[in-house]
């Protein structure tokens, strides 16, 4: 993809993000899209009480002198910053104004020469710096930026634009899919790959481009046949094809949620079918029927544990956002009541306030907002007709 096709498609981004902003938070009544297969609903009462909770908590963590919604180092949370979004189109001014000043601190995690985002504000510091800019994170920062839908000329515009160009130059694979980062491992990971995908398809509905679309699909395809294993699910392999550690609950729930958003934006049934697959899997091997929630892990025993970490509480989150999202847009509860919990098994996590309890909060605004992505019109940019041939020329009688 060329960085120039990515830079003249982000004014009309930025533009179509505004409608696509409007479209996601319509009000109850309007009709749904074609593809939706449910009308948002006010909720679970219980869901919607433990909702506004966390969302509560999250808002008093806000704090204007270090980021807005940062940690103590000056990385932003970007489930807080999509959170204050949604309650922002909800009619809440302040989280709206505190997830726009959020992004507005994040600017100063650009990395005006080489393009992407730092991780923290320790990276600015030449002497310490870190030149690992992941796709992660520079993909979540790319879909809260157009969640934002800033206007062109905006600095979260230009912003955009910025990250845009960067994902074009440095994420992404040629074969279909992204790298891990701009530098490390070039090795295809499901999860890092399932959030760049998400905000890929975020940017190609906004953009109508169908080469956008073609590429979804092209690292769709690439993912299921490169990185599945039949027993496994999603996995991560090495240099050479093999194995390189157990199947993690990540892998599987970010895959999950971008094959789901693949097929809101474009309908292919493929991506549907496999996110279904990749949810039965979740349900059969890493749900805690007992105690409720998701294991981290599955087949450890085999290949040892991930070198990857442990991050149950925002896996888990991740796994019941992935659930909810799959059966609000199937109406099949026992995806919605699987994510329902494993939700109520973290319960007691969500006493003390703490930014990364967020992506809870908007797995279970899940189950009623609706369509979390619209679909896309891929006729948009379709090429212009060429001009209707001049008519022939009567011949005259020849005059003598």
């Amino acid at each position: 993809m060329s960085s120039r096709l990515a830079m003249g498609a982000t004014a009309v981004l930025l533009a179509a993000a505004v409608a696509m902003a409007a479209a996601a938070h319509a009000p109850a009544g309007k009709k749904a899209a074609p593809h939706s297969q449910h009308a948002a609903s006010a909720g679970d009462p219980a869901d919607r009480a433990l909702y506004e909770k966390i969302s509560a908590q999250v808002a008093s963590l806000y704090d204007a002198e270090h980021g807005g919604f940062a940690r103590h180092d000056g990385t932003p949370n970007e489930a807080a910053v999509e959170l204050a979004l949604a309650r922002g189109a909800d009619g809440d001014a302040l989280a709206m104004e505190h997830a726009l000043s959020t992004l507005h601190a994040m600017h100063a995690l650009r990395d005006t020469v080489g393009g992407g985002y730092f991780e923290s504000l320790r990276d600015l510091d030449h002497a310490s710096a870190s030149f690992e800019k992941r796709t992660d994170t520079n993909m979540r920062r790319l879909d809260v930026l157009l969640r934002a839908a800033a206007r062109p000329g905006d600095i979260l515009a230009s912003d955009a634009r910025a990250a845009v160009d960067y994902c074009d130059r440095q994420l992404v694979d040629p074969m279909g899919g992204f790298v891990t980062s701009q530098v490390g491992s070039r090795d295809l990971e499901p999860e890092t790959n399932g959030i760049a995908l998400r905000a890929w398809w975020r940017w190609a509905v906004a953009t109508s481009d169908p080469r956008r679309r073609d590429f979804g699909f092209k690292s769709h395809d690439r993912l299921w046949t490169d990185c599945r294993d039949e027993d496994l699910g999603l996995v991560r392999r090495n240099t050479w094809g093999k194995i390189r550690e157990p199947s993690l609950l990540a892998d599987q729930a970010e895959m999950g949620l971008a094959f789901l958003y693949g097929w809101r934006a474009a309908g292919r049934d493929s991506d549907l079918a496999r996110s279904r697959a990749v949810a039965a899997h979740v349900l059969e091997h890493f749900e805690d029927r007992k105690k409720g929630g998701f294991r981290s892990e599955y087949a450890y025993e085999r290949f040892g544990h991930s070198h990857r970490g442990s991050r149950p509480f925002e896996d888990n989150a991740v796994a019941a956002r992935f659930l909810a999202e799959l059966g609000a847009a199937t109406s099949d509860t026992s995806y919605t009541n699987a994510a329902r919990r494993a939700w109520r098994a973290f319960d007691g996590s969500f006493d003390k306030p703490k930014l990364e309890s967020a992506a809870w909060a908007l797995a279970i605004r899940a189950t009623w907002a609706g369509p979390a992505l619209a679909r896309g019109d891929w006729g948009a940019k379709a090429a212009k007709k060429a001009p209707a041939a001049a008519p022939a020329k009567k011949k005259g009688k020849k005059k003598h």
